[in-house]
């Protein structure tokens, strides 16, 4: 029977690179938390409902971010590629669209002290940006076959 290589010390130094930067970066989504404040807001109708949709993906995408960082670093295969895929596409769904409410609603007030009178579309935009990075690497052979490479299991 053959598995995936499970083992990080076996891969060569971009291979290592690349698990760590994703590792990283789908933990920093931890930072997505903030739109507990915002679905408090909205729920209180302090903040347009429109805010909403946004609000529960950004919640979705923090909560599933260490389970899906644990994966890519223990368990990597199919199932943990495919999770990934489909967790930068529901990230960059949420961006696109709180950018468009940031476009047609407006800065939300919860995230008003935030910003403190700066850009708001400027996290959204470098949190894209990263994921389509993120997304486009895990579809090149090379960094996707960290994932699907496949070797005879050692046995002792």
């Amino acid at each position: 029977m053959r598995e995936a290589s499970q083992n990080i010390a076996n891969l060569d130094r971009s291979g290592k690179i690349f698990l760590f930067g994703l590792i990283v970066w789908i933990l920093a989504q931890l930072i997505r938390l903030i739109a507990i404040p915002l679905i408090t807001s909205v729920a209180n109708g302090i903040d347009p409902a429109g805010w909403m949709y946004p609000a529960i993906l950004d919640f979705v995408t923090a909560i599933f971010a260490i389970p899906l960082a644990f994966a890519v670093w223990k368990w990597r295969g199919f199932t943990v590629w495919t999770l990934t895929i489909v967790y930068f596409t529901l990230s960059i769904v949420d961006h696109i669209g709180a950018l468009l409410n940031l476009t047609l609603i407006g800065e939300p007030i919860a995230f008003e002290q935030f910003t403190g009178g700066g850009n708001p579309y400027t996290a959204p935009v470098v949190q894209t940006v990263l994921d389509v990075i993120f997304f486009g690497l895990l579809l090149m052979p090379r960094f996707r076959d960290l994932f699907f490479r496949l070797e005879e299991p050692k046995h002792s």
